[in-house]
């Protein structure tokens, strides 16, 4: 397992996809999308002190994202409705769902006044 631990700050993502890029050399979007979704969420609104990101790549690509900040369990957060149209989309709010939809597993713990937020892709 490899880890990082990371500022709570934006400009850190830059570091964060190296960092995933050099351990699973891989163009899938969807899988970028994923880490910038619950990244951002974790630094503009857990407040917490630091983000500590383990990956582990077998048959299966495991992301650990790990902070200090408010609890908080993603994967009991209600899915929002998903806008009809371009015209009625909003900015924001559909992050979650994203990275729950194109993730094959995603679980949450709590443990030691840590969020522990764990997704799982399949590797090609």
């Amino acid at each position: 397992m490899n880890s990082l631990k990371l500022k709570v700050d934006l400009e850190q993502l830059y570091v964060l996809n190296e960092f995933i890029e050099e351990h699973y050399p891989n163009k899938d979007m969807t899988l970028k999308l994923i880490v910038e979704e619950i990244f951002v969420n974790i630094v503009n609104y857990s407040n917490a002190e630091y983000i500590i990101v383990n990956v582990e790549s077998e048959n299966y690509l495991t992301i650990e994202f790990i902070d200090n900040g408010i609890q908080f369990d993603p994967t009991l957060k209600e899915d929002p409705e998903t806008p009809k149209s371009l015209d009625e989309a909003q900015v924001g709010g559909l992050g979650i769902l994203l990275a729950k939809n194109y993730a094959d597993e995603i679980t949450y713990t709590y443990e030691n006044g840590q969020n522990h937020l764990k997704i799982i892709k399949k590797v090609e």
